[in-house]
């Protein structure tokens, strides 16, 4: 009878004519009645839930952290270590308890997402928003967000030649220290010895000796030294009688007495860019339009991203891909210089990302490389 009266119910509410019947009457009564107990049957249903398949965490008062209880699944890249235990991060924790892979416990209650995005985002109007919004949407596309670390990352790679050659290059150009490993690379003394030369013809303006060609000489050419032959080649009577464009040039402006650049002008790519170059306005900057060091922005770089099949470990990671620069709302973009400051700062230089964010929650992201 009871599941009689609840198939019942369920048809009366599910189809049927609409109901005409007058509000206050007992008819209306006994069908609220019926809807009622209908409702309270639906919610009343003991439902099943997976906890084998989450993570079981709680906030850590002490150390404002949210301390991971158990595990469940893999957590590669995710968490770090601290006194013996394992932490997450706030937006770590957030993004787990959104993917519903953990179970976030406070004072032994279960928190709800809306909760958790209270306590861990905060209430105020913070970058913390910004931040997560950032992390969760490029991690659900499969790239490795970390939270960013100034490190060398040089103790793992050997250096070569060519870094040893920027290294000296950046530590003359941008008075950058030249890293402890460079220094102790077998290629460093070398060289080092060999720009010092380098500089030294430049500044004194010397240049190889000149040695001309010889037949005594063996077969091996030097082809870093300039070589003198001996003889000219001589003219074909084709090439008099048809001349290449760039010798019939030479000969007009042989005869015509005119400087090769004025021939030049002539040209219709000359004219092509002289059309182009007239409808550019020239505006002359004052000098209290240029951007002093006071003025240069510091962007904070918030994180490092690493490709997923690039082999990332937490113990022993890599230099990363790109340092993430997140942006607010109404933050204008960085300028030239705001960027090269921030790209300098760093101890072991990687491409800049600087992501945006909208008032309809968009991002949009630029690169910035350096060479």
């Amino acid at each position: 009878m009871e599941r009689m009266a609840t198939n019942n119910a369920e048809l009366s509410c599910q189809s049927g004519l609409k109901r005409t019947i007058a509000a206050g009457t007992e008819e209306e009564e006994l069908e609220l009645n019926k809807l009622y107990d209908y409702l309270h049957k639906q919610l009343s249903i003991s439902r099943t839930d997976r906890l084998g398949g989450r993570a079981l965490a709680t906030w850590d008062l002490n150390e404002k952290a949210v301390r991971v209880l158990r595990k469940d699944g893999k957590f590669g890249t995710f968490g770090y270590s601290h006194g013996g235990q394992c932490y997450l991060e706030n937006f770590e924790a957030l993004f787990l308890l959104e993917m519903n892979r953990l179970q976030l416990e406070y004072y032994s209650m279960i928190m709800s997402v809306e909760q958790a995005y209270t306590l861990l985002l905060g209430e105020a109007a913070t970058t913390k928003c910004n931040e997560y919004l950032v992390y969760s949407h490029l991690t659900r596309v499969g790239y490795i967000l970390v939270r960013h670390q100034n490190v060398p990352y040089y103790d793992n790679i050997e250096p070569t030649a060519e870094d040893c050659v920027w290294a000296l290059a950046l530590s003359a150009v941008n008075n950058r220290a030249v890293p402890e490993n460079v220094k102790k690379s077998p290629f460093f003394a070398k060289v080092k010895r060999e720009m010092k030369v380098i500089k030294e013809c430049i500044k004194n303006q010397q240049f190889p000796e000149q040695k001309q060609l010889d037949k005594t000489e063996s077969g091996v050419i030097n082809f870093g030294v300039k070589v003198i032959s001996k003889g000219k080649r001589k003219i074909l009577n084709d090439e008099v009688e048809n001349p290449t464009e760039a010798k019939r040039r030479c000969l007009e402006v042989a005869t015509s007495q005119k400087s090769f650049l004025d021939c030049l002008k002539d040209e219709p790519e000359y004219k092509q860019f002289q059309m182009i170059f007239t409808k550019f306005d020239i505006i002359q900057m004052d000098d209290n339009n240029m951007v002093t060091d006071d003025e240069v922005r510091t962007l904070p770089i918030t994180f490092d991203l690493y490709l997923h099949n690039d082999g990332f470990k937490k113990s022993t990671p890599k230099p990363p891909t790109f340092r993430l620069i997140i942006l607010g709302v109404h933050e204008p973009f960085p300028t030239h210089a705001e960027i090269a400051n921030t790209y300098n700062l760093q101890k072991y230089p990687v491409p800049v990302l600087v992501v945006s964010v909208g008032e309809s929650k968009q991002i949009q992201a630029l690169v910035y490389y350096f060479s």
